[in-house]
């Protein structure tokens, strides 16, 4: 019997120890293949970790393209007026300005422009820009130089200043003084003193040319009397005056009207103008008189300005030059196209001896003598 449950304990565990051994050789494999396992799983892990490196990187190689704009330039809308007609030039220009900061700021910078006079007269565009209430206007040089440190710009609008008797003549002149050290210098001392600072003088408008409605002018002697409408500036009236014109400033928004029923007898204005504004329609002869050659500029509230980052500072700068520069090209095609459009509406053109008017005008500019020195007026001379 003991025999008997001896051999039986004996087969249990020759039993009991195969099924170890078969256990070991199953469970062998399966147990290093799990830590094996895991370090595997853990190596995707850690080598996604630099793959994520470019990735977080991504952005900032964007910023410095692309999407810096909108982290370099804070986003806003700025106001900016002029009171041309749709399809001038300079209305264009400013179109142009509007294009290309949102381009150059990828949207940041949103200048909404108004034309033809929408938020008032010139004047009152300016006070506006002094006062912060819009930050952009477009002006001329006789309007500006009304305010207190402003007086010296308004030497480009003295008669027959500029040499060249056409427009592609004179504006490369005009343009390497307006651009150069004397007006910039001009900038930095008027803008400190009047809150108004030129973001830039050299947008080119021309030569201004006389019209009338009932009386030819041939010679300066024919302008005694009529009444001529201007800009509302002392300078802008001066070389009509010493002509004998009866001068009447009124805004351009009423001129049209002021035409037509006779309230004046005639204006002076670029070809372009007289074009677009189809004065044609209220007034018979043109003359070359070419009594006065101006630019048209643009004008930003100076406080406004620079409370902006520098970068946008040259930017806006910068930008407006090149809208400048589209708007002058512009506008020397537009006068002279604008010539021959005016004669195909019947109106009597004469080339006017321009030596006789330069002579009646020649000491126009000592009467300015609060506005700018006899100094300043030769050295603008002698600059050219």
């Amino acid at each position: 019997m003991v025999k008997r449950i001896l051999a039986i304990l004996s087969l249990v565990a020759t039993m009991m120890v195969a099924a170890i051994l078969m256990a070991a050789c199953g469970g062998g494999g399966a147990a290093p293949a799990s830590p094996t396992t895991a370090p595997k799983a853990a190596e995707p892990t850690k080598a996604a970790a630099p793959a994520a490196a470019p990735t977080t990187a991504a952005p900032a190689a964007a910023a410095t393209t692309a999407p810096a704009s909108t982290t370099q330039f804070p986003k806003m809308d700025i106001k900016l007026r002029h009171g041309g007609v749709p399809g001038m030039s300079y209305s264009l220009g400013c179109d142009k300005f509007s294009e290309l900061m949102k381009e150059r700021t990828n949207g940041a910078v949103n200048v909404q422009v108004f034309g033809n006079s929408q938020l008032g007269s010139e004047k009152d565009m300016l006070e506006q820009v002094k006062n912060g209430v819009i930050q952009m206007s477009l002006t001329t040089p006789v309007m500006l130089s009304n305010y207190e440190g402003w007086g010296p710009i308004a030497v480009t609008a003295m008669p027959y200043i500029f040499k060249g008797n056409t427009d592609e003549e004179q504006y490369p002149y005009l343009m390497k003084l307006v651009r150069g050290p004397i007006f910039q210098d001009l900038n930095e001392k008027a803008a400190k003193t009047s809150g108004i600072r030129a973001l830039d003088l050299g947008w080119w408008y021309g030569t201004r040319n006389l019209t009338t409605k009932s009386k030819q002018v041939v010679h300066p002697d024919d302008v005694k009397g009529l009444k001529i409408r201007t800009m509302d500036a002392p300078v802008a009236r001066a070389a009509l005056d010493a002509l004998g014109a009866a001068t009447t400033p009124m805004a351009v928004a009423e001129l049209y009207s002021a035409l037509q029923m006779g309230v004046v007898d005639g204006q002076e204005n670029p070809y372009n103008t007289i074009y677009a504004s189809k004065y044609y329609e209220v007034q018979k002869y043109l003359s070359s008189t070419g009594h006065m050659t101006m630019t048209v500029l643009l004008v930003t509230n100076d406080k406004w300005f620079q409370g902006l980052p520098k970068e946008l500072q040259t930017l806006i700068v910068k930008t407006m030059q090149d809208a400048g520069d589209y708007q002058s090209d512009l506008q020397l095609k537009a006068n002279a196209q604008n010539l021959k459009d005016l004669q195909a509406k019947g109106m009597i053109f004469t080339e006017v001896n321009k030596a006789e008017f330069a002579e009646k005008t020649k000491d126009v500019y000592k009467q300015s003598g609060n506005l700018f020195s006899v100094d300043f007026y030769n050295q603008v001379k002698n600059a050219q």
